[in-house]
C-alpha cells in the first residue's frame, strides 16, 4: 500500500504525457535508485526500436542488456533479465521523464530523466535580487595548513556591530549553498538573517567549488579545522559582535566539536544552532536511518532486515580491520553472492566504509563535545526526519546538555517536517525534489528570533535553567 501511495505522490507534481511511441524512448535516460543508505547512479541507452544498454554509473561493470521495452498509452515497461529485473512507470513532463517502480527481488520508486533536458524546478523561496544587504566574495585559511575556503559573507544594511553565523553543511561535497535538487537551504538562511542584521558566511567545502583542499581524504575532525577557520575569519571584522555556528546533519556535528575545544577557538563562539545534529554515535544513526529511510521509501520489511544485517557486518569490519585493503576484501566475503551482484547498492558500501570519513564518523561520539558546551544551544528536529531521528538524537541531545549544565538551552522537535525542515508527507528522500518549500518559515522564525535574544549583549551572560520545548502541533 505504501509503495502504491509513495508512487502516486510521486507522479502528482505532473502530467501523464499521452502522446508516446516506442520510438520517443531512443536516447540516453539516467535515474537513481535508492535501497535506504545508499544512491545508486544508473545511465540506460535507447535504440528507436526499444532495446538498450543498462549502465551503473558508480562502478566499473561492463553494461547489461534492456529487453521488452513495451509503450502501451503512457505505460511503459522493460526487463533486464540478467539480474531479474523489470521496469513499470508512467511517461511524464512531455515524454521526458518517466515516473515508476524498480522490481528485484524487491521494489523501490525509481524515476528516470532523459539526459540532456532540464525539468524546471519551482523554488519560490530561493531568493531574487534586488537584495537589502551586500554579498561579498571571501576567501579565508582552515586551520589546516594549506587549505582555503571560498564563500559568500552576508552583511547587513547600517554601522553594525552585527552579530554573525557560520553555516557548516552536511555530508558529502556542498557547496556553500548546500544545494540540493535544486533548493538552496543555506542560501534562503543567509537571506533571511542578512534581513534580520545578521552577518552570515558560507563557503564550499574543501576540495569543492572554488575551495581548495582534498575532500575524499578528510574526516570530521577536519571540516572543523575549517569551521574554525571561519569563526577566526569573522572575528577578525571590525563589525561582527558575538558569533555563532549553525550546523546540519553532520554540520551539527562539528559546531560543537569547534564550540567545545579551545585550540579550535571554541571560546570566541557565542551560540550554537543545531539543525538535524546527530546526538549518538554515528554507526548508531546509520543503523537507524537505513531502516527509517527504506521503510518510507516503500521497501519491504523483509528486505530491510536483510539490509540491516548486512549493514552490521560492513560495521563491525570497518571497527575492527584497521588495513583498507583487507577491510575491504573482508566485507566482500561476509557479503557474499550479495555483493557481488552489479545493480546490488550495498556493494557501493566497500568504498566508503573503508574510507578515513566513515571510520571516523561510526567511532565518534557526539556526547562529549555537548556536554561540554557552556554557550547558548538551539537544537531542532524534523518529527519526519528519516536520516536523522528526533526520537534516537533529540533526547541525547538533551541529557549530554543537561548533564553538562548547560543553562541556556532549547530542544525542539518540530511536527511535519523532514532532514530538511521542508513540510512533508513521510520525510522520504523521495520528496525533497518534488516539495517546492525550501525550508519552512516556522524554522526560519524560530531561528531568527531566538539568535536575535542571544545576540543583544556583546558579553556572554548565562540564563539559569535550561528548557525542553514539546513537540509543535
Amino acid at each position: 500500500m505504501l509503495r502504491a501511495v509513495l508512487l502516486l505522490f510521486l507522479s502528482a507534481a505532473l502530467v501523464p504525457c499521452q502522446d508516446f511511441s516506442l520510438g520517443n524512448l531512443q536516447g540516453r535516460w539516467t535515474g537513481i535508485l535508492n535501497q535506504g543508505i545508499l544512491n545508486l547512479r544508473v545511465a540506460i541507452q535507447f535504440d528507436r526500436k526499444g532495446a538498450g544498454r543498462l549502465e551503473v554509473l558508480d562502478q566499473q561493470a561492463p553494461t547489461i542488456p534492456v529487453t521488452a521495452a513495451k509503450v502501451e498509452g503512457y505505460r511503459v515497461t522493460f526487463r533486464v533479465d540478467s539480474v531479474g529485473a523489470y521496469f513499470n512507470g508512467i511517461v511524464m513532463d512531455d515524454g521526458n521523464r518517466l515516473d515508476g517502480e524498480w522490481h528485484q527481488g524487491a521494489t523501490l520508486p525509481f524515476v528516470l530523466a532523459r539526459e540532456g533536458v532540464v525539468t524546471k524546478l519551482h523554488r519560490p523561496q530561493t531568493p531574487q535580487p534586488p537584495f537589502p544587504y551586500t554579498e561579498q566574495n571571501v576567501k579565508f585559511p582552515s586551520l589546516a595548513r594549506g587549505i582555503f575556503l571560498d564563500g559568500t559573507l552576508t552583511i547587513p544594511p547600517g554601522p553594525g556591530p552585527f552579530p554573525a553565523v557560520y553555516l557548516i553543511t552536511g555530508s558529502g561535497p556542498q557547496d556553500r549553498d548546500e544545494t540540493n535538487l535544486g533548493h538552496k537551504p543555506f542560501r534562503v538562511i543567509a537571506d533571511y538573517l542578512a534581513r534580520r542584521g545578521v552577518v552570515v558566511l558560507r563557503a564550499d567545502d574543501r576540495g569543492t567549488g572554488k575551495s581548495t583542499g582534498d575532500f575524499s581524504s578528510a574526516t570530521t575532525r577536519d571540516f572543523a579545522d575549517d569551521a574554525a577557520g571561519a569563526v577566526q575569519f569573522l572575528r577578525s571584522r571590525e563589525f561582527v559582535s558575538r558569533i555563532g555556528l549553525i550546523g546540519h546533519s553532520e554540520g551539527g556535528i562539528i559546531a560543537p566539536m569547534v564550540a567545545s575545544d579551545p585550540a579550535l577557538g571554541g571560546r570566541d563562539v557565542d551560540f550554537l544552532v543545531l539543525l538535524a545534529a546527530p546526538g549518538v554515535p554515528g554507526d548508531q544513526v546509520i543503523i537507524e536511518q537505513q531502516m527509517l529511510v527504506s521503510r518510507a521509501m516503500g521497501v519491504p520489511e523483509i528486505l530491510i532486515e536483510r539490509n540491516r544485517e548486512q549493514e552490521q557486518k560492513i560495521l563491525s569490519i570497518a571497527r575492527s580491520e584497521g588495513d583498507p585493503e583487507l577491510a575491504r576484501s573482508k566485507m566482500r566475503a561476509a557479503l557474499g553472492d550479495f555483493g557481488n551482484n552489479p545493480l546490488n547498492l550495498l556493494s557501493l558500501r566497500l568504498d566508503e566504509a573503508t574510507s578515513p570519513w566513515f571510520r571516523f564518523l561510526i567511532n565518534y561520539d557526539p556526547g562529549p563535545a555537548l556536554r561540554a558546551l557552556k554557550q547558548p544551544v538551539l537544537a531542532l528536529n524534523g518529527s519526519l526526519d528519516v536520516q536523522v531521528p528526533p526520537a534516537q538524537n533529540l533526547p541525547a541531545i538533551t541529557w549530554e546538555l543537561e548533564t553538562g549544565a548547560n543553562c541556556d538551552y532549547e530542544v525542539v522537535k518540530l511536527a511535519g517536517l523532514n532532514h530538511f525542515f521542508q513540510t512533508a508527507e513521510t520525510g522520504s528522500p523521495a520528496e525533497y525534489g518534488q516539495l517546492e518549500e525550501t525550508i519552512s518559515p516556522v524554522v526560519l522564525n524560530l531561528i531568527g528570533e531566538w539568535i536575535a535574544r542571544h545576540a543583544k549583549a556583546v558579553e556572554r551572560k548565562p540564563v539559569l535553567g535550561g528548557s525542553v520545548r514539546p513537540a509543535a502541533k
